[in-house]
């Protein structure tokens, strides 16, 4: 989680993952797999760029979750059980509820991510094999750097941050009434 992202896709996708003498691809040749390119294939490629990002941007999940379930109140839970809640019971009515706001904000974080996501794609595959790991992110700086159309790059990064706003709006009022309505 402390190192960059652009460190994270350099020490996987260009060290370990390297096909002719990544100790990745080596161990793959050893358990059977003819050729071990990890970016060759389109839906390869993609798993693997799919899993740099997961390895990347989990850790910070995580640490959030678990901030908001042990700033819950055990008191709560406590009266649960002494009601008589199951397990599930307990889940469903005292925990999921209270710690909403903060999956919630988990969510909205990972879509945020998601939707900036290019600079591993950008490092390790530059969108490629044939655009397969391309993100809008990713093709929008491709734009401005490999073909210098300043113009559509701009034009496309004014609609993209448009449609991510309107987005989170919309997600951010949906979760609002959800949220009113389970708590």
């Amino acid at each position: 989680m402390m190192l960059s992202p652009v460190a994270v896709s350099w020490m996987t996708g260009k060290s370990l993952l390297e096909y002719r003498f990544g100790p990745a691809a080596t161990l793959a040749r050893y358990l059977g797999w003819d050729n071990p390119a990890f970016f060759a294939s389109p839906w390869m490629a993609r798993f693997t760029i799919q899993a740099m990002d997961a390895w990347v941007s989990i850790p910070f999940i995580m640490i959030i979750l678990l901030a908001g379930l042990q700033a819950m109140p055990k008191e709560v839970q406590e009266a649960a059980t002494v009601d008589g809640a199951n397990g599930w019971q307990s889940f469903w009515h005292v925990t999921f509820p209270i710690m909403l706001p903060v999956s919630i904000t988990v969510l909205i974080i990972r879509i945020i991510f998601k939707l900036k996501f290019a600079d591993v794609v950008i490092n390790v595959t530059a969108g490629g094999p044939g655009g397969a790991t391309d993100t809008v992110s990713s093709f929008i700086y491709r734009v401005y750097r490999d073909r210098s159309n300043f113009g559509y790059g701009t034009a496309l990064a004014m609609v993209y941050l448009r449609l991510i706003i309107v987005l989170l709006t919309l997600m951010l009022r949906l979760s609002k009434r959800w949220t009113q309505r389970v708590t």
